[in-house]
């Protein structure tokens, strides 16, 4: 095998931190992956990697090696992009990750709009509410909003978030509004629950501090959309991005309450580590920052239309 291969089955396990990892990134068998890896030691006469109990770690040699050929394969991924898109052209294909309601609503359309302007660019968009592994889904690209917990991950942000706590009129009329955040306890929240959090404490920049309260209701969802849908019928409150619930607060289907404790987060570009980005993703957030930002302004200064008193 080429050394080139070579380098970058290597770099495949290094970045992926699994030999699985690097076969599904390649598509490979793991067999052949580990078969290229000991050929590989063999022939340097170094070990690279050392196994642990859950994946593996690149020994001293092994990280040196692994700077070197992320340099190397970084070089020659941009000297062929440079050739390929001294038109303007993109090649290749992009795979992202984003949170359900805002990758429909707010992504999707600019993907589409970025597909048009090149049509050598394949697109793969993953729509969940959960935090995936980047290295383990093979993804380029994730769209994420809030606090980044891992920091490993090399992020950009995009544009300006906040979480607001939102119902429909429907609900405040039958129930009232919560006139402070104890309130809550008497109200039914509407948990979404994933695997980055459970979904049952709310978060708020208040009052020039971080509060965060344990919420409590009779409805919760892994999937935002279906929260939103129960909102809406007025079932309950949920905290929700101003991204996915601008247009109903300006249309008075969706009204705000206790707006002291919006949230103030980020909307976030992440990229997965030990990867240098592709051109070709660099140019698509490029391009998805400046459609957002010229948004931005409008979206964030959404405002709820007040429920009326019941009598």
């Amino acid at each position: 095998m080429d050394r080139l291969r070579e380098m970058e089955i290597f770099a495949a396990v290094a970045g992926g931190g699994s030999l699985s990892a690097a076969a599904r990134r390649l598509n490979l068998s793991v067999a052949v992956v580990s078969k290229q890896l000991a050929a590989l030691e063999k022939r340097l006469g170094s070990r690279l990697v050392t196994r642990t109990t859950r994946k593996l770690a690149l020994t001293e040699d092994g990280q040196a090696f692994f700077e070197r050929c992320r340099g190397i394969l970084s070089e020659i991924a941009d000297a062929e992009q440079a050739v390929a898109g001294a038109d303007g052209r993109l090649t290749g294909s992009i795979r992202i990750t984003a949170p359900v309601a805002f990758g429909r609503n707010r992504l999707a359309p600019l993907i589409a709009a970025f597909a048009a302007q090149q049509p050598q660019l394949n697109f793969h968009l993953q729509l969940t509410d959960t935090i995936v592994d980047l290295l383990e889904e093979n993804i380029d690209l994730a769209i994420r909003m809030g606090e980044l917990t891992d920091s490993s991950l090399r992020a950009r942000r995009l544009v300006a978030n906040q979480r607001l706590i939102c119902g429909a009129p429907a609900y405040f009329r039958k129930r009232g509004q919560p006139q402070q955040l104890s309130d809550l306890e008497q109200h039914d929240c509407i948990a979404i629950c994933g695997s980055g959090g459970s979904g049952q404490v709310w978060r708020f920049t208040g009052d020039a501090q971080e509060t965060a309260i344990r919420i409590s209701g009779r409805l919760s969802a892994s999937n935002g959309e279906v929260a939103y849908a129960w909102m809406l019928a007025g079932l309950g409150l949920v905290q929700k991005s101003i991204w996915d619930v601008a247009e109903d607060l300006r249309d008075g289907r969706l009204v705000t309450v206790l707006p002291q404790y919006r949230r103030a987060e980020s909307v976030h570009a992440v990229f997965p580590p030990g990867r240098q980005v592709p051109h070709r993703v660099l140019c698509f957030v490029d391009f998805i920052t400046k459609q957002l930002q010229a948004v931005e302004r409008d979206v964030m200064s959404a405002t709820a239309v007040k429920p009326k008193k019941k009598r």
